[in-house]
Parts: C-alpha cells; structure tokens; sequence
C-alpha cells in the first residue's frame, strides 16, 4: 500500500482481469505440452527426475487462475507423467501405479498451496485497505480539531517514507512508517486546546498534558493496526532522544527502535519548518543547521546525515551551507 492505496502490480496492469486468466492457462497449456513431450523421450531416471518437477510449473500456473483448473492440470501432469514417459509405460507393474499415485497428490497439492497463499494475500490488502480508510478517517477527525496537526501529520508522513527509503529499508517498512506519520498526533484529539494552542510558554502542568500524547496516540492505534507493530512503536517512541533525556519511556541510542527514530527527524523537521503560534518558521537551511547539530544528543546521527542529503539533493542547497559552523 502506497500514500493513497493500494498500486497495481506491473503485472496487473500490463495485463488486466480476462487476459491474464487467457495468458496463465495458454502458458500452462504450452508448458504441459512441451514438457509431456520430453517427457516421451526420457529414457534415464535423472531425467524423469527433473520432469517429474518441471511438471509443477504449468499446474502452478492454472492454480494462479483458480483452485480447479490446479486441480485439473495436477491431474493431467500426473497422467501423462505415467502413461507417455516411456521407462514407466514399459514394465507398468503394481510400483508404477503407486508411484502415479504418490506423485499424482503431489502435484494435487500445489494448487491447494497456491489457493492459500492467494487468500492470505486477498486477506493481507484487505486488512492494509481498511486500514488506510481507518487512518484516514482518524487523520480527518484530528483536522477538524486542530487544522495545523492534520496539515503536519502529512508532511511527517512524506518525510518518513523518504528517509525510510533513503536508508534503503524495505517497501513494506516505507509504508509502515508512511502511516505512522500519519497518525503519531492523534493522541492530541485528547489534549486541552489551551495546552495546543498555547502562544506563550507551558507551564509544568501543561507540559506534563502534553507529553501524554505519545501514549494516547499508541493506545489508539493499537486498536486499529493490531500486528502493525512498525506504526505503533514509532508512534510511541517519537518523542525520545537519542541521549535518553527523551520521553515516555527515555530510551537511549539504538534502544529507540529505529522508526521512532526516524519518525522524530522528519517530525521535528517539519515543526520547524512552519509557523508556529509561538514562532515564525525556519528556512530549510536553517532546519539542517539545528538537525545536524542535535545530531548524536537528539537525533541519530545516521538518520540525520540521510535526511539531509535527500533535502540537499531536492532544494540545491550548496554544501558548503550545510556546516553546522564553519
């Protein structure tokens, strides 16, 4: 699943719903034929050996269809394997037919392989599409409450995804990380807006309000990502710090799993970055000048040197501005 749902395979698109059914069962088709046809000429038991897999490829690719045409095909494969191979069709004694048997469910069971792993993957979409519309839904309800904390969640969740990315973290781990910017504020729904909004200095109390989010956001999102461990512990840990004087918990150094530590790069990136009721916001030069030197006390270091080669790259910033002093 993308920002936005869910993409098309390549396959999918290149060849849609009807052709790619006509596609799979030609191929499969073509393949038996072919391989029935060496088959016939397999005089040795290595190569009656190699067949006997190689018989597997077109009844995986009519499983790929449906459950039945599997099952069809497995039982073709496994007829033709015993009466046209001609080391078999020569003696056919009582072994011959136990073999046909053994191999023959062998085959059978690849497409109730395939039908399954097909369901988990239906499942698997389903679950990631609901819970993108569920995110959505909480990203929308936080908006309507505090219009600037669903304009920031976004942008945190575009910088995740490109520092993820840039550390060359898998697919599924950008996208985890995309929604756990997306929702790492919700917790705010139940913060005071006097604490949010607040243009001069929090006190004590106030600030203690504040950093209930973290906890309230996790308890939240543990309902509705459920194994999404990625997105709930990003969320969770965003507010430590590498030196550990961060909060809930004050992990330290790489104790802070390592999406939460990228999610506080892009989160504190983007707060300084726009205005706030408390002050204007920094330019994008001034930005990497204050990650990089809380690089090591705030920051991962790593994280930090990633993301601010990607905004160099994207902004033409000169190198020479990215020094935090000299």
């Amino acid at each position: 699943m993308r920002g936005r749902g869910t993409n098309p395979a390549i396959f999918d698109l290149i060849f849609p719903g009807p052709t790619k059914k006509i596609l799979l069962r030609g191929v499969a088709v073509v393949s038996l034929a072919s391989i029935t046809l060496i088959n016939s000429r397999a005089w040795s038991l290595p190569a009656q050996i190699i067949l006997d897999f190689l018989y597997l490829g077109p009844v995986t690719l009519a499983a790929m269809n449906s459950l039945m045409e599997g099952l069809v095909t497995a039982m073709a494969a496994g007829c033709l394997r015993l009466f046209v191979n001609p080391l078999i069709f020569s003696t056919s004694g009582t072994k011959d037919y136990v073999n046909f048997i053994v191999v023959t469910s062998f085959y059978l069971l690849d497409p109730v392989i395939v039908e399954f792993l097909r369901r988990l993957i239906w499942q698997r979409q389903q679950l990631q599409h609901h819970l993108y519309i569920t995110t959505t839904a909480l990203l929308e309800a936080l908006q309507l409450r505090d219009r600037y904390t669903g304009q920031h969640s976004r942008q945190v969740a575009g910088y995740a995804r490109r520092i993820a990315a840039g550390l060359g973290l898998s697919l599924n781990y950008q996208d985890s990380l995309y929604l756990a910017g997306l929702l790492h504020d919700v917790g705010k729904i139940g913060i005071d807006d006097g604490c949010l909004n607040k243009p001069g200095r929090l006190t004590a109390e106030e600030w203690q309000t504040i950093r209930r989010h973290p906890r309230l956001s996790y308890r939240i999102i543990k309902e509705v990502t459920s194994q999404e461990e990625i997105i709930a512990r990003a969320v969770l840990y965003h507010h430590e710090r590498f030196d550990g004087r961060g909060y809930p918990e004050g992990l330290r150094g790489k104790a802070i799993p390592l999406e939460a530590r990228i999610l506080s790069v892009a989160d504190c990136f983007d707060a300084m970055t726009t205005d706030r009721v408390y002050r204007p916001a920094l330019s994008v030069d001034e930005a990497i000048r204050e990650l990089k030197r809380c690089a090591g006390s705030q920051f991962d270091p790593r994280v930090v040197e990633v993301f601010c080669r990607l905004l160099t790259e994207r902004e033409g910033i000169p190198e020479a501005n990215e020094a935090t002093g000299e």
